[in-house]
């Protein structure tokens, strides 16, 4: 019965229920349930009560943030890409005053509300969107010549410096792994987060080469090693003989390490396989990338935009220590923090390099950056999709 339904009955009853005696009154309580389906404490207050000053109402505490309060949570919930309510919680204080400066109409009260939320309740606020999973073109070499070359690393424990990275590479094949298409290589430091993007069409030696120098020259810190999969895009000699190279003509003093996971553990690149959920496939998602024109444009969204907001802005969580008691782990996780925010507390990057970052940390915004990015990405997927037509037209849905 509907509310309406279950008051005008109750209504009816009650004077017959005030009238009547202990015994009938319970059993005319007994009948109400069956026909309301409320609770027998509920029914005794009801009717005893006047329906004139106290209509039937849900008891409980009054609700402490107003519905208005999802707006500005939603713009700053999508602004970083949908994050937890953990690093939620940490950016909204950081983003408030941006946000403040853009909607002068936001008053103090929602302020407050915003910045007074729990994790959970955040989470209960905004519902998370699952993605899809996508088709491996990773295969492993013909030939086993690198087995001796590059040594196992199985777990990347206690890694307390920046400068030790994992690589992977992500394929935008769409449905069918046939043909040409790009990648994007993904290198994520390991104690810092950092993680450098960048598209490279097919996996051919010569782009993942040159991908992975431009990654070099643009990370704050010195690369001592850098761990992959047993992939053939990074299990052949030019990659290789290109990372432990070293001299004026490579730019480095010395040579990078190169390690390689045991093959089917993906847990052993655990950090970069992340990345390739969150920073990737995520923001890309699955579409057919199988043009040079395409690649070229999502590098530049990659380099000059994405992996700037990513360091400077989205703050990451962090495994402290892990304790196991009886048969469960017990996981401690520091405060989520941006991977700039690490680089600054670390001991191995130099004052020149920690000022470097702060200029370019000043330099940005994260409200510009995601401007910029949502612009060059209608235009990128507007161009993507009307490469997939055969009469060349644009979808205008992109």
């Amino acid at each position: 019965m509907s509310n309406k339904a279950n008051r005008e009955y109750l209504k009816t009853i009650q004077d017959e229920y005030k009238k009547a005696n202990r015994r009938d009154k319970s059993v005319i309580l007994s009948h109400a349930g069956l026909v309301t389906g409320l609770s027998r404490k509920r029914l005794i207050r009801i009717l005893g009560s006047d329906f004139e000053r106290r209509p039937i109402a849900r008891l409980g505490r009054k609700p402490r943030y107003s519905p208005e309060v999802m707006e500005p949570l939603k713009t700053l919930w999508f602004l970083m890409e949908q994050p937890c309510g953990k690093k939620l919680k940490v950016l909204i204080p950081r983003l408030m005053p941006s946000y403040s400066k853009r909607n002068p109409q936001l008053s103090d009260d929602l302020r407050s509300q915003l910045l007074s939320m729990s994790p959970a309740t955040i989470d209960r606020f905004l519902k998370l969107i699952r993605v899809q999973k996508g088709l491996s073109t990773t295969r492993a070499p013909s030939s086993s010549w690198y087995k001796s070359a590059v040594p196992v690393q199985a777990k990347d424990w206690n890694i307390a410096a920046p400068g030790f990275a994992q690589s992977d590479t992500v394929s935008h094949c769409g449905e069918s792994a046939a043909g040409n298409f790009a990648s994007t290589l993904t290198v994520t430091d390991i104690d810092s987060h950092w993680t450098e993007l960048r598209a490279v069409f097919t996996k051919q030696q010569k782009g993942i080469v040159s991908a992975l120098r431009d990654i070099e020259q643009n990370l704050p810190f010195r690369l001592h090693t850098i761990k992959f999969d047993s992939g053939s895009e990074f299990m052949n000699f030019a990659v290789i003989s290109f990372l432990t190279s070293f001299g004026s003509s490579y730019n480095r003093k010395k040579p990078i390490k190169v390690l390689r996971s045991r093959p089917y553990r993906k847990n052993d690149n655990c950090y970069v396989e992340q990345k390739n959920l969150t920073h990737v496939r995520q923001f890309i998602g699955y579409d057919r990338i199988e043009s040079k024109g395409s690649t070229e444009m999502l590098n530049d969204i990659y380099k000059n935009h994405w992996c700037p907001f990513l360091n400077f802005f989205m703050p990451t969580f962090k495994l402290i220590r892990k304790e196991r008691i009886g048969s469960k782990i017990k996981k401690k996780y520091e405060t989520p923090k941006t991977p700039y925010e690490r680089l600054l507390k670390s001991t191995e990057i130099s004052n020149e390099q920690k000022d470097s970052l702060r200029a370019t940390f000043e330099s940005l915004d994260p409200f510009t950056l995601k401007n910029q990015i949502e612009e060059k990405l209608k235009l990128f997927y507007k161009t993507v999709r009307a490469e997939g037509k055969p009469d060349g037209s644009i979808n205008s849905a992109a």
